[in-house]
């Protein structure tokens, strides 16, 4: 029996490796959720498989170091920081898009008990090498990626591999790098298989650079330098003290280098080089984490001990969002900094606990003996690159599960005897595999099976909602399906449900089949708007929900509760303003698109909304006024304001706005006939006749349908 447990435990462990390359597009978030609930399930099998041995076999039982009690600390902190946090359910379970949470914290933690439990050096060996074989495969996937054979999925030139972001393959590689560069000196010379591993290093970084990460590629080269500096001193060979000096002043070399040819053509015309050499004070007080790091600071702050919970980064970006970020993306759920993320998360308790985890994990390394000068300087390395990664973006599932297997590998290494070597009689193991083997079943069920349903009914509902009445029909069902499904992923399922609403409720199903959706929908964000009441996006979602259907004024609660939440987000006072605009209350529309285009008068989509409110609200002087501020193309190509014009009779005003708009599409038909019916309101049905003749001499309408038009516009029917 333990010799069959054992093959299911090592079997799992070294499918591990290659969970980066499962991919579904049958799921929702494909490149997030395929890896996650691979990863679950497989740490949930291996994890009974190993309670059972341990039981049986004392070798096979935790040993005790500060690596292992520190992880336990950490979790056991977060897990108080999720309990008492803003959100607990949330914080458990996360979402699809990042499938994080106190529940991935738990598989973590069960991989590393397992792993650091199992694993002697041999088997160390070998996965670490499994590892390396499943990198070597993901270097050629992306070099196809490169050669334009293989799709980027992230878009651009940046590749990403099967990770579907950058920063999530850079990570990949920089730990990989450093793997490579342990097993190559470990390996004697004229081994083959150190050429092996030098192929694969230079592959590696090709790839890494590729990715034009910044925060890794400085990581790699940060790393690179401090295990040189840690070895100038190195008294086990002269060649890597003369090496060490020689990587050093290349480094000198290289950063002197580029800077003196950074505004080059050569450079700026590179997609990765130019990214690197457009670092400045201007940039980084534009980007994102200028705004959202001075956030978190705040959130910490305002929750010092224990912080906000996992997953809970919106409610700290709610309070402080700031009106200048418009141009950036509407909503960030991680300030993307490991060490704010966690800071926010667990506060001060849980920052300081996950920063344990690299000082003990280097204490470990120092501490080892067997180690030699050269090892121990490239374990710095590469958790000093991991370190210099992380302050610029979060973890990923890839990541994680690298630093797990770290901290686990030199808690196998430095770890004494287990404490726990009392014997079990066989009949106590006979008798604990019954619930254990419930306990890891029940855990597939509801940790992945049901959510893993769940999610693949949203994809099907998200992909019928486009095939017509019948389409419309099935997608009603499985986003019904969706909802009901699970714990996991609601949140979305819900903001689906919602932003599907339209689609279905326009279409041409019947009106009993609307009526049930309509009920369905408005119950699954009422009640997700109730359930996170502090919440200002489903708050926002919620309203926006009930204006659009037509219940302005049960809107406008959910909508007024966002404004306070979230004070400085354009998007709550523009659907404030649609919701009053939808009971004719003009006036009072136009107050809440002055406050939205005073935080940020140079946010153009708030300057042309406010302009449409002045339309419709009659104040012509403020009208007249934000016209001229606003470029006479943006006017002119955006629908709203010609149908503000249209709808309040300002038809002369509207006819200069489409002939503008004809000037810059003379190709489009539509903008025609739009300029024709504009001219008929206007009374000038000559100019209107003669618009609809330039259809035909253009061949842009055929000719009885442009006879049509005109026979219309002459009896007055238009």
């Amino acid at each position: 029996m333990n010799t069959i447990l054992r093959r299911i435990i090592l079997a799992g462990l070294f499918v591990v490796p290659f969970i980066p390359f499962f991919v579904s597009s049958s799921l929702f978030f494909p490149f997030i959720t395929t890896k996650a609930f691979l990863w679950r399930a497989v740490v949930e099998i291996v994890f009974g498989a190993w309670v059972v041995l341990a039981l049986a076999s004392p070798e096979y039982r935790p040993r005790g170091s500060k690596l292992l009690w520190s992880l336990l600390i950490f979790i056991a902190i977060i897990g108080l920081a999720d309990l008492f946090g803003a959100a607990p359910a949330k914080s458990f379970w996360s979402n699809f898009e990042r499938m994080e949470g106190f529940v991935s914290l738990l598989h973590l933690g069960a991989f590393f008990v397992v792993i650091g439990s199992v694993f002697r050096e041999r088997e160390w060996r070998w996965w670490w090498n499994t590892s390396l074989i499943a990198s070597v495969l993901m270097v050629f996937y992306c070099a196809f990626q490169l050669l334009g054979s293989v799709q980027i999925h992230q878009s651009g030139t940046r590749v990403d591999g099967t990770f579907g972001n950058a920063a999530y393959l850079a990570v990949y590689m920089l730990i990989h790098i450093f793997i490579a560069l342990i097993y190559f000196i470990r390996t004697e010379r004229g081994n083959f298989l150190r050429w092996v591993y030098g192929a694969l290093l230079v592959g590696q970084v090709v790839i890494l650079y590729y990715t034009a990460t910044r925060g890794a590629i400085l990581g790699l080269l940060g790393g690179l330098l401090l295990v040189a500096l840690l070895n100038i001193t190195n008294r086990e060979s002269a060649r890597i003290r003369k090496a060490s000096i020689v990587v050093i002043v290349g480094f000198v070399i290289l950063i002197l280098g580029f800077f003196s040819i950074r505004h080059t053509s050569f450079v700026q015309k590179s997609p990765v080089l130019s990214r690197f050499a457009s670092i400045s004070s201007a940039e980084l007080k534009t980007e994102g984490r200028s705004f959202i790091w001075p956030m978190a600071i705040e959130g910490i702050k305002e929750r010092p001990l224990l912080g906000w919970g996992q997953e809970n980064f919106n409610y700290v970006f709610d309070e402080h969002y700031s009106p200048k970020m418009f141009r950036l993306e509407p909503w960030f759920d991680r300030a993307h900094n490991i060490f704010l993320d966690w800071g926010v998360a667990g506060g001060l308790l849980g920052l300081l606990s996950y920063l344990a985890l690299y000082a003990f994990f280097l204490w470990s390394v120092w501490k080892d003996a067997s180690l030699t000068r050269l090892e121990r300087s490239l374990l710095t390395g590469l958790m000093a690159a991991y370190f210099f990664h992380n302050f610029f973006v979060f973890d990923n599932l890839g990541s994680y599960i690298l630093f797990a297997a770290l901290l686990a590998y030199m808690h196998s290494r430095i770890g004494r005897a287990s404490v726990l070597a009392r014997t079990v009689t066989q009949t106590t193991v006979n008798i604990a595999m019954l619930p254990v083997a419930l306990l890891t079943i029940l855990a597939l069920y509801f940790v992945n099976g049901k959510p893993l349903t769940a999610n693949a009914d949203l994809i099907k509902g998200l992909q019928a909602s486009q095939g017509g009445a019948a389409g419309t029909s099935v997608a009603m069902n499985y986003l019904e399906s969706a909802y009901k499904g699970s714990r996991l992923g609601r949140p979305e399922t819900v903001e689906w449900v919602a932003n599907s609403a339209r689609n279905i409720l326009s279409s041409d199903i019947t009106t009993e089949e609307k009526n049930k959706y309509f009920e369905f929908a408005k119950k699954a964000v009422v009640g997700q708007a109730t359930e996170l009441p502090t919440d200002a996006r489903y708050q926002l979602i919620t309203g926006s929900f009930l204006s659009s259907t037509g219940y302005p004024d049960d809107a406008l609660a959910y909508l007024t509760r966002a404004q306070k939440l979230m004070p400085g987000k354009q998007q709550v006072y523009f659907e404030l303003a649609n919701a009053l605009i939808a009971k004719q209350d003009y006036k009072g529309a136009l107050v809440y698109l002055k406050q939205a285009y005073e935080m940020a008068p140079e946010y153009t989509e708030a300057q042309v909304i406010y302009l449409t409110g002045a339309i419709y609200a009659g104040e012509n002087a403020l009208a007249t006024s934000l016209i001229k501020d606003l470029p006479a193309d943006t006017i002119a190509k955006d629908d709203r304001v010609a149908n503000a014009l249209f709808s309040t009779g300002k038809y002369a005003d509207l006819v200069a706005i489409l002939k503008q708009r004809l000037n810059l599409e003379p190709g489009n038909a539509q903008v025609y006939a739009s300029l024709a019916l504009a001219y008929a309101k206007a009374g000038d049905r000559a100019s209107a006749i003669a618009t609809l003749e330039n259809l035909e001499t253009k061949n842009l309408v055929p000719k009885d349908q442009v006879e049509g038009y005109i026979k219309d516009i002459k009896s007055g029917n238009f």
